[in-house]
């Protein structure tokens, strides 16, 4: 414990021991410049070290850093996979120092989930039947074929003129509309200017579109955080604080997420993120009873309304990428 009966670290307790028989002695803060009251900087909390370490200083000054930040990530890893609510709970209470940072921990789980989402082989992407039956290799070889040049049979004409032409030819109400019109010389421009193929399109139209899929995650966190305020709207909930659920609920979903993907490349482990799945419904449930405090009753409710508006805000955004992706081709 120091001055101010905070808890030490134990990589920090060692430079303690280290520096106890001959204290720095500074005045100052040497990060900041702030009269030092204690051991530690009341401003930016930096420890009173000497200014210059001998290389016994550096090693155990390195080592304490590195023990101090794997203790706090692995709690909030531990606390965030088995304990729904709770970390959600604590830091919105402040007790926000004992566990790793919400943001920093979606872009770590974020990057990691997205980096092994794109190393997996194409046809693990596009791999399920409708009734969620695992295709065989023939079968996902076709369906890939398919999805390469259905998209794009109707677009038929090579130049404007020849499109608009054959429109002349069609009565007023079988004439394509504004959107599909669009779509049609967006394209018939693509294989011109570009002198791409249907194979070309659909490539770079995928790839372009998976790159914006973390954005679109992203833009849809606060859109989460706000049906959670339409739901409780009678609670005393900032914004902020169901902010603060959204975050930690998203980065249970990218850890769950990445558990997910490398069940799926072990073939004898796959039938596992089928319980993956439910652990996820079930730990937003439970999520929302252990934060909320309502009853089983109306917090099933709230959930099944929260899931499935989401879901259509989902859709929404997959929409909207895809027809920014095609704008911007």
């Amino acid at each position: 414990m120091d001055e101010l009966g905070k808890s030490i670290p134990v990589g920090e307790s060692l430079i303690e021991t280290e520096h106890a028989a001959k204290p720095p002695g500074n005045t100052h803060c040497l990060n900041c410049g702030t009269p030092l009251l204690g051991s530690y900087c009341s401003q930016c909390g930096q420890k009173d070290l000497p200014r210059r370490q001998a290389i016994g200083d550096l090693l155990v000054n390195f080592i304490g850093s590195f023990f101090s930040f794997e203790s706090k990530f692995f709690k909030t890893f531990g606390t965030l996979l088995l304990k729904p609510g709770k970390i959600i709970n604590e830091y919105n209470e402040g007790k926000r120092e004992r566990y790793y940072h919400p943001a920093r921990m979606y872009v770590f789980h974020s990057f990691i989930f997205f980096l092994l989402f794109a190393l997996m082989p194409d046809e693990q992407k596009v791999n399920l039947t409708e009734d969620g039956r695992k295709l065989s290799k023939e079968e996902t070889a076709r369906v890939l074929d398919t999805l390469k040049t259905v998209p794009w049979q109707s677009y038929s004409p090579k130049t404007i003129a020849e499109y608009d032409s054959i429109q002349n030819t069609k009565p007023l109400n079988k004439r394509d509309g504004k959107l599909e019109r669009y779509y049609q010389e967006k394209y018939i421009l693509l294989k011109q200017k570009r002198g791409w193929d249907d194979k070309t399109i659909w490539k770079s139209f995928g790839e372009s579109f998976q790159n914006n899929i973390p954005k679109m995650i992203f833009f849809l966190l606060p859109v989460f955080a706000l049906l959670l305020k339409l739901l409780y709207i009678r609670r005393d909930f900032y914004f902020s604080e169901h902010l603060v659920f959204s975050v930690f609920y998203y980065d249970f979903l990218f850890l769950a997420g990445i558990v997910g993907i490398l069940f799926s490349q072990v073939s004898w482990l796959e039938w596992l993120n089928f319980f993956v799945f439910i652990y996820i419904n079930f730990y937003l449930y439970r999520a929302m009873r252990k934060v909320y405090g309502q009853s089983r009753l109306k917090t099933m409710v709230k959930f099944f309304v929260l899931i499935s508006t989401f879901f259509f805000c989902l859709i929404f955004a997959f929409v909207i990428n895809a027809v920014v992706t095609l704008i911007l081709l």
